[in-house]
């Protein structure tokens, strides 16, 4: 997959960041397994972050999950398509191995790093704001490789559909609807991607479980990035229906106003822990 502009990547990070420490309910509850897994801390614990993009993932998995498993011999991979965000994402992430594939093709790009047969609990899956940009066949893929290899998968920030803004505009829900359209281009997922993966886990068989990570946005205090994201989402919704432009740059100028006093923006996300230490 090719990640997204950089300089969009930079700018949802400290959004990104608050909404994840709705996370850690579910990170707890990973940690947990993994280490009823291998009560003594003997065996290795290969985690890999899928989509791992510029390495922004990846280390706030290393941040918070590292401590959560003291004494833990930990090997990292990233996982993505585009090898120039890998090169960045080893210096955010320091000691790592890069793996250039994409996700539809996992179970045989992890082979060489997990031979054998590792012990169940061996194996820990991960991402940020992934499962939207997939496919249902990406979406199989990873969950075999969880039930190969009787891992764990943690999947964060996946967008939804539903975003709330106050002041209510009656055309709030037509751009949602359309915005989820737009992402749906190419056999993509879209807004559907974490929704998608709770229910395909549990068609096989698979213990999972789920929590919401929204972002809160404020304005005037977050008013640049609040502009940005909804200019980005107007230009989306124009993009596949050229006919709703005048409506559309209506509606975003009357939220621009907005936003430099009282606006709120509330944008759901959706987290997936799934658990295939025993198989589907």
């Amino acid at each position: 997959m090719i990640g997204a502009a950089q300089d969009w990547l930079e700018a949802r990070v400290p959004f990104d960041d608050t909404a994840r420490q709705q996370s850690l309910p579910l990170l707890d509850r990973a940690a947990q397994a993994l280490l009823d897994a291998d009560p003594s801390g003997q065996s290795r614990l290969t985690i890999v972050d899928l989509g791992a993009g510029t390495g922004k993932s990846a280390a706030w998995f290393r941040e918070h999950l590292t401590p959560r498993l003291p004494g833990r011999t930990i090997q990292w991979l990233l996982v993505d398509a585009h090898e120039p965000s890998l090169e960045i994402a080893t210096q955010h992430v320091g000691e790592a191995d890069t793996i250039v594939t994409r996700l539809s093709e996992l179970p045989t790009a992890l082979g060489e790093y997990l031979p054998g047969h590792p012990a169940p609990g061996s194996l820990f899956l991960t991402c940020s704001a992934v499962l939207d940009v997939l496919t249902q066949d990406d979406v199989d893929a990873i969950l075999t490789t969880l039930d190969t290899y009787k891992g764990l998968g943690l999947f964060l920030l996946s967008i939804t559909a539903d975003w709330h803004l106050t002041p209510p505009d009656p055309r709030d829900e037509w751009l949602a609807q359309a915005f989820a359209a737009h992402q749906r281009w190419d056999g993509k997922l879209g807004a559907d991607g974490g929704h998608v993966m709770l229910r395909t886990a549990r068609e096989r068989g698979v213990p999972t479980a789920h929590g919401n990570t929204p972002w809160q946005l404020s304005g005037p205090q977050d008013a640049e990035f609040i502009r940005r994201f909804l200019t980005e989402r107007v230009a989306a919704v124009i993009e596949a229906e050229p006919d709703s432009e005048a409506e559309a740059m209506d509606w975003l100028e009357t939220r621009n106003r907005q936003v430099a006093e009282n606006l709120n923006v509330t944008v759901d996300h959706l987290d997936v822990l799934v658990d295939s230490r025993k198989g589907g």
